[in-house]
């Protein structure tokens, strides 16, 4: 759904129909909260509408979603990080009453008050604002900055902030779906599915040049079967913390034990580099041992084949290591 202009209608009624008729059907969730605040703003003929989070485990918060009116200066940038400390009057108001108003910055705030320069700062003679609750506790609040209509009027405020909570933990469950489809839950490298999406646009679109590196664990359902599952799954993290370390956002886990680099566009010497850096990774650590192949192409990129050359060099890598281990086994 394309929203363009976000309008405003002087019925209270129809902003807030309009204002959750926004929210629920616009996808984008910026295009959606921008529009919001627009519609918000212009029934109060604000300066700013805007939505601040609270991070609770840091105890800070951050202007997270701003609209401003023609030649309003924006106040984003300046609100991130904030003490949520510095605004305990606002939270005690919130709590008691369920919102907040200041009539007047200097009638109503002590000027010795920390929240009062900020105000100042920003050009802020009046404000109003609700609280965004969820499971009881504040994380965050929704606020209008010098209205010029409708001073004091909460109802509009108070009726859509659960509206906005509601929204927002919607899109941020949609975003755990979406993360879940792409990436891998252990590892937190990308997964199969997004490898198979990447081989297919790299064999659609080919690069200048292209890297590709297979990375296989050694013995690891032996480490399994012996030591239990816990200490399996910790070695492939360890593993791919490696990887990631080396070449995040190329990397991705295909299967339990097997991991694949996609370095597309990457010359040979950086490539080269990348290779001696993951193999020094993986020799520091004696928990345990990884097989490698890897492939470098320039010009005339056939992925398929690529790909098929680096998995049996991993695959040769592999057999020499039991080879090896073999041998060392004979002679003890």
């Amino acid at each position: 759904m394309e929203m363009q202009n976000c309008g405003h209608k002087d019925s209270l009624e129809v902003i807030l129909i309009e204002s959750i008729h926004t929210l629920v059907y616009e996808k984008d969730i910026n295009v959606a909260l921008k529009c919001f605040l627009e519609t918000i703003g212009s029934y109060y003929q604000a300066d700013r509408a805007y939505i601040l989070r609270f991070d609770l485990k840091k105890d800070t918060m951050d202007n997270t979603f701003e609209w401003c009116a023609e030649k309003v200066e924006p106040q984003k940038n300046r609100l991130q990080n904030v003490r949520i400390e510095m605004i305990e009057s606002w939270i005690k108001k919130f709590k008691e009453k369920g919102e907040f108003y200041i009539a007047a910055l200097e009638d109503d705030v002590s000027h010795d008050r920390a929240d009062f320069e900020i105000l100042k700062e920003q050009g802020v003679d009046s404000l109003m604002a609700a609280p965004l609750l969820w499971d009881d506790d504040i994380v965050g609040f929704l606020g209008v900055d010098n209205p010029a209509a409708h001073k004091g009027e909460m109802l509009l405020l108070r009726s859509v902030v659960d509206f906005v909570i509601a929204d927002l933990e919607k899109r941020r469950l949609i975003d755990e779906l979406r993360q879940a489809c792409c990436i891998d839950m252990l590892t937190g490298l990308k997964n199969r599915n997004e490898y198979t999406h990447r081989y297919n646009e790299l064999a659609e679109k080919t690069p200048d040049t292209l890297g590709v590196v297979f990375i296989d664990i050694n013995g690891l359902k032996q480490l399994n079967d012996t030591y239990g599952h816990e200490r399996g799954d910790a070695v492939i993290r360890k593993v791919a913390e490696c990887i990631r370390e080396c070449a995040d956002g190329y990397a991705y886990r295909i299967g339990g034990d097997e991991f694949v680099i996609l370095w597309d566009n990457i010359e040979e010497e950086k490539f080269t580099a990348k290779i001696e850096e993951l193999k020094a990774a993986f020799k520091d650590d004696s928990e345990y041992s990884i097989s490698m192949g890897h492939v470098w192409q320039k010009g005339d990129i056939d992925i398929r084949q690529q790909v098929k050359e680096a998995d049996a060099h991993m695959y040769e890598a592999k057999q020499a290591h039991y080879q090896n281990r073999n041998y060392d086994r004979r002679k003890r």
